[in-house]
């Protein structure tokens, strides 16, 4: 290791010693190398200590010295002198990267991907792996410099990956790829289409060469196609649905690739977010969904993917995947936990709030509805192991929203042995202020208050219309608190249903899409369509006639004048 000069050692000094002052032995360069090794590790692994040490500063030696020194050795890499001290140097500013700083003056990222060149002792690029891993958050100070090395970065990254024979170190290496894409993205940074086919050109050779002991390789390789489609957007990564899906259908279908669902779920959660249109490719994915949801450690995630589906692909979606969407349905209701119960109703709303009729008569064929009837009718009871007002909330809604477009489908349902339409009315107003809680209550009470108003004659359902006459003073104070928490114009306080308050219920990728899809969505919705404010006043007008003297006499009595005047006042001022 005679390549190795005293001044490169001499540079790596943090105190100002001489060399000679630690020379001794036959070969002075070589232990003075070993002892410098020494001091490296030494301050990794103290790292944290030396921090608050006064006399010990980690920018100020590697911008003074260590810099120097590593850009030094890394310029006689190809002479035989030992990689010792540039690994460890490269190591110790992995173990301290937090403490530096990216800029066109100093730039330890540029000198990592020179690292990573093929010159290098693997054992070299390896470290240069870690400590860019490492660097890649302080890159958002620097975007220009990162945006620079991707290209030499991702190849050096597939050639070192090819050369490592460890299973971890080829994930290691992989694994930077996709943290180096998504820091591309979040820096708002692209990249150019011959970068791109550069980075998936290899994947489909990884894919299939992921076997054995390389099998974990796969989990690498869709984490990477989620990164790229990510960072390219709705409008180019439906090109990389010819390689991307036939691999999630692969990690769903196989025994062997169990490990991968997770991986995969989220894969499939992105590419259906960034789609702008329906395809029936992408739709044939979704039969991979009836086996899946046996499986209840992965509803949330399966209902989203659900929910997306519907509101894209509508008709078509529909008409492809009935039977599907049943069997996952039959699978999760009434299996999880209220949380769970949460994400379900994801599915429920949009498929009801876009096909209310057929949405209602496809879960009434598969015994969803009886489930929710039979929930209802234990919680009326108070049985030991009804479910919590939450759920039965949710139960109540789908049930209002499916009688509001179908109101023969409520007779089909009641009575469910002493459960009939006067209990289901009852608990309606039982819950109604349950139904309350939350950012979505408004949408929940105005849905239940229309329900109810359309049970009025002149509804056909004359047993219904009886009940809702009889309590009329209860159900006209819920019509009070509407009309006077409603804005009827633009109905902007009322949120429709959405999942809320946990960390895994963030969605950023592409959210826009979403909205889009929600918004034109909601434009069909009754709830938001509706002038609770007009349903009302016609309503009133129509019962006169409907009721005839003697009985809207009895009617009036029932809702008591002091009612009748607020509720005057409030469709006045509405």
């Amino acid at each position: 290791s005679a390549g190795i000069e005293d001044f490169i050692i001499s540079s790596a000094l943090p105190l100002g010693a001489p060399p000679t002052a630690l020379s001794h032995g036959d070969n002075p360069a070589i232990d003075l190398m070993l002892q410098w090794d020494a001091i490296y590790t030494a301050s990794g692994l103290a790292g944290s200590m030396l921090e608050g040490f006064p006399g010990f500063d980690f920018r100020s030696w590697f911008y003074a010295s260590l810099g120097d020194c590593l850009v030094l050795l890394s310029q006689k890499s190809k002479q035989t002198q030992l990689p010792i001290l540039r690994r460890r140097i490269i190591w110790l500013l992995s173990c301290n990267a937090h403490q530096v700083t990216i800029s066109s003056h100093f730039n330890p990222l540029g000198m990592l991907a020179s690292a990573l060149s093929a010159q290098n002792d693997i054992c070299v690029r390896l470290t240069a792996v870690q400590a860019m891993d490492a660097l890649l958050p302080l890159s958002e100070n620097a975007p220009a410099i990162l945006h620079s090395i991707v290209g030499p970065t991702a190849s050096a990254i597939y050639e070192l990956t090819n050369e490592c024979t460890e299973v971890e170190s080829r994930s290691m290496c992989l694994d930077l790829l996709s943290n180096l894409i998504t820091y591309v993205g979040v820096t708002g940074g692209t990249l150019t289409d011959e970068i791109l086919n550069m980075i998936v050109a290899p994947i489909s050779s990884i894919w299939d060469s992921a076997k054995d002991q390389n099998l974990v390789l796969k989990r690498n390789v869709l984490t990477i196609l989620s990164c790229i489609a990510s960072l390219v957007g709705p409008e180019s990564c439906t090109v990389l649905h010819p390689l991307v899906l036939p691999m999630i259908d692969d990690s769903l279908a196989r025994e062997e690739n169990l490990f991968l669902v997770e991986e995969a779920l989220k894969i499939w959660w992105t590419f259906l977010r960034l789609s702008k249109t329906y395809d029936q490719v992408l739709g044939k994915l979704f039969i991979r969904a009836v086996e899946l949801s046996t499986d209840l450690e992965h509803v949330m995630i399966l209902m989203r993917i659900t929910e997306h589906y519907i509101i894209l692909g509508g008709a078509a979606f529909l008409n492809d995947n009935t039977a599907s969407i049943q069997m996952v349905l039959q699978n999760v209701v009434g299996e999880v936990r209220p949380r769970g119960t949460a994400y379900i109703f994801l599915v429920i709303e949009a498929l009801l709030c876009s096909f209310p009729v057929e949405g209602g008569s496809l879960l009434q064929s598969c015994g969803i509805l009886i489930r929710f009837t039979e929930a209802c009718a234990s919680s009326y009871f108070e049985d030991d192991t009804c479910e919590p007002d939450r759920v039965i909330v949710l139960y109540l809604t789908a049930l209002a929203r499916i009688s509001l477009a179908s109101p023969s489908m409520l007779q089909s349902l009641l009575p469910l042995k002493d459960f009939g339409e006067e209990e289901f009315i009852s608990l309606l107003l039982l819950k109604f202020e349950v139904a309350g809680n939350g950012a979505h209550g408004l949408f929940f009470q105005k849905l239940w208050a229309l329900f109810l108003l359309s049970l009025y004659p002149p509804c056909n359902l004359t047993s219904c219309s009886n009940i809702v006459l009889g309590k009329s003073n209860s159900i006209f104070q819920k019509f009070l608190y509407v009309l006077s928490n409603v804005d009827n114009s633009l109905a902007t306080n009322v949120l429709s249903y959405e999942v809320c308050g946990e960390e895994e219920e963030t969605v950023d990728i592409c959210a826009e899409n979403y909205e889009a899809l929600l918004q034109e969505q909601r434009m069909k919705d009754i709830v938001f369509v509706a002038s609770f404010q007009e349903s009302v006043s016609a309503i009133m007008n129509r019962l006169p006639t409907e009721l005839g003297g003697q009985k809207y006499e009895q009617f009036l009595g029932i809702v008591g004048s002091d009612m009748l005047r607020q509720l005057e006042q409030a469709l006045t001022i509405n």
